[in-house]
């Protein structure tokens, strides 16, 4: 398998509900650009509704489709009408919700700015991976014939819900630096704006009497924070181990929709346990798992008691399913299924090509997500080229319990470094491996794997991407490593000399001078999340001290860059790691 056959597949999202049809949107790479278009699926049939490659965001009222057109300066909100031609109601420079109030239009978007003027910081919020500097916020508008701003300010509205009595919208950075999101009360009439509680929210829903259902939890900015459905009358349920669907990685480049739906007194919600996320339905006092399998939920949608959802396995990369029918984009294409190991606590996965094969071990990003029965691009690329792949939750994982996810607190490398060893020689012991090791990872996963070359020789090479190394210098360049890297090594205040000390400590680059593993260094050039300072220091450190090492920085590339980076800078990374891996595993 070569890498443009490996991200020659498609996924799918966004299903909605109409009558007997499901509206969906469907993504795919095409040259050097992501396509998405919108499709229908009806009796088993699949048809596609729109044509240019850059629709998204479907609603169907009244029998018309509505969607939202993305250019590369502009959004558009589009209608059609039967079979006449798409009109555009209404555009900005960008759209990221549309919803259904009254006779209108709720919009949470954004407008044009001026990126040649100077960014001038007054606080600590001033950029945010993904987005850059932060020029424009999101706000709350309302449509009605015309565009009218109605919440706007130095804050990110991120999601909003009306049940046409009522409007509620999710608020980020509301005097906060920190990102927390809390639910408010919206007067549309005004745009006044009243606290509802202190949750920290994801995700929410009104029931069938007006009140707000909603998927979070009460513990501040902690990262690491097991979530729950919320109900009214201060009722919380835990879905599985983790409730929501957000902590399964995966290499997708559509990402994961954590969606609510209440349906004549009944809720439908997404909970995680382990490798697997399932739909939940909660009625009365009654929590049934409605949906489950071996694999993850992404998405779906509920209409008359019927379930629509679109679900990745370790086999197959996106189906929907609807009405006992299924829809799969990748036709025939299908993967290799890895088996399940559990070494005590830690849960992980084994995709063996041969006991003499190569071994890859990869690591998670988080630390608080989690691998598990989801289509991984890369595996299933390394697998077909001869490689064994190992893959575990150490420590510190989500969807295994709140004690668990606490578990790497004051201690990312160490505790959970055991775990992926102790992961290792239960593998090689099981399979009989006697093929060398390599190992990778992306963000925390990348902090691993510099971890692992500065505190052992046991890996005879080494890919680390998107990295952290320094615990201290992050704090200051990292858009979030200012109160992240805090609150995770517990400091109070991380520029005091004891919390530079504890910082340094625990940091791989304090121990750079005891690597001696040929390492690469991927690294997007506007990652804001782990600035690309963190490889540069890793790369000079094992240039100077005679170890075999490349840096590869990918220009305008976030910390997205092995998700949602440009097509082409995706495929010469699987090709570049191939290659550095070859070198040392295949050729030594």
């Amino acid at each position: 398998m070569d890498a443009r056959e490996a991200y020659g597949v498609k996924f799918l999202s966004e299903p909605v509900i109409y009558r007997d049809t499901v509206y969906f949107t469907e993504k795919w790479i095409e040259g050097n650009e992501y396509k998405t278009s919108i499709f229908k699926f009806e009796n088993g049939k699949v048809e596609r509704a729109t044509f240019e490659g850059k629709e998204s965001h479907p609603m169907i009222i009244d029998d018309n489709l509505y969607y939202v057109k993305s250019e590369e300066k502009i959004n558009h909100f589009v209608r059609i009408k039967g079979n006449t031609e798409p009109f555009t109601l209404f555009s900005m420079a960008k759209i990221n919700k549309v919803l259904r109030h009254g006779d209108g239009f709720l919009v949470i978007g954004s407008e044009e700015s001026n990126n040649d003027l100077p960014v001038v910081a007054k606080r600590l919020n001033y950029r945010f991976d993904t987005r850059g500097f932060i020029r424009q916020r999101k706000n709350l508008y309302l449509f009605n014939e015309k565009l009218i701003k109605i919440v706007s300010g130095d804050f990110d509205v991120s999601d909003v819900i009306s049940n046409n009595d009522r409007v509620i919208a999710l608020i980020s950075f509301m005097n906060n630096d920190e990102g927390l999101t809390n639910m408010y009360e919206v007067d549309v009439k005004d745009g006044h704006l009243s606290k509802i509680n202190e949750d920290q929210v994801s995700t929410m829903a009104f029931d069938g009497n007006g009140e707000v259902v909603y998927i979070g939890h009460s513990e501040g900015r902690t990262p690491w924070a097991t979530k729950y459905l919320y109900l009214p009358v201060n009722k919380h349920v835990l879905l599985g181990k983790h409730s929501g669907n957000g902590s399964s990685i995966s290499d997708h480049f559509q990402g994961t929709d954590e969606n609510l739906i209440c349906v004549d007194g009944t809720v439908y919600a997404p909970g995680e346990t382990g490798g697997i996320s399932s739909i939940y339905s909660i009625e009365d006092s009654s929590v049934r798992e409605v949906v489950k399998g071996k694999f993850v939920v992404q998405c779906f949608d509920v209409r008359d008691k019927k379930i629509a959802y679109i679900y990745s396995s370790q086999t197959k990369p996106s189906i929907l399913v609807f009405d006992g029918k299924e829809y799969d984009p990748n036709g025939g294409m299908s993967g290799e299924a890895a088996e399940e190991m559990k070494v005590g606590e830690v849960e992980g996965w084994c995709m063996i090509a041969g006991r003499n094969s190569p071994n890859l071990v990869f690591v998670h990003g988080g630390p608080h997500d989690a691998y598990g029965e989801s289509y991984m691009i890369e595996f299933q690329y390394f697998l077909r080229n001869g490689y064994n792949i190992l893959f575990c939750n150490p420590r510190g994982s989500s969807s295994y319990g709140s004690e668990f996810a606490a578990a790497c607190v004051e201690d990312w490398g160490r505790g959970p470094a055991d775990d992926i060893f102790n992961f290792i020689e239960a593998a090689k012991k099981k399979y009989d491996l006697t093929g060398q090791f390599g190992i990778t990872g992306g963000s925390y996963g990348g902090y691993m794997t510099n971890w692992m070359i500065t505190h052992s020789d046991f890996f005879k090479v080494g890919i680390s991407e998107r990295c952290v190394s320094n615990l201290m210098s992050m704090c200051g360049t990292s858009d979030i490593g200012f109160w992240f890297n805090a609150m995770y090594m517990k400091v109070e205040d991380p520029w005091t000399p004891e919390s530079i000390t504890k910082l340094l400590e625990n940091s791989p680059i304090t121990s750079i001078k005891k690597a001696r593993t040929p390492t690469m260094f991927i690294h997007g050039e506007n990652d804001y999340r782990c600035p690309i300072e963190q490889s540069e220091q890793m790369f000079v450190g094992l240039k100077m001290n005679g170890i075999d090492t490349e840096l590869i920085r990918y220009q305008g590339d976030s910390h997205e860059h092995a998700r949602a980076g440009k097509p082409d800078n995706m495929i010469d990374r699987l090709q570049r790691k191939k290659e550095w891996f070859d070198r040392y595993l295949l050729n030594h």
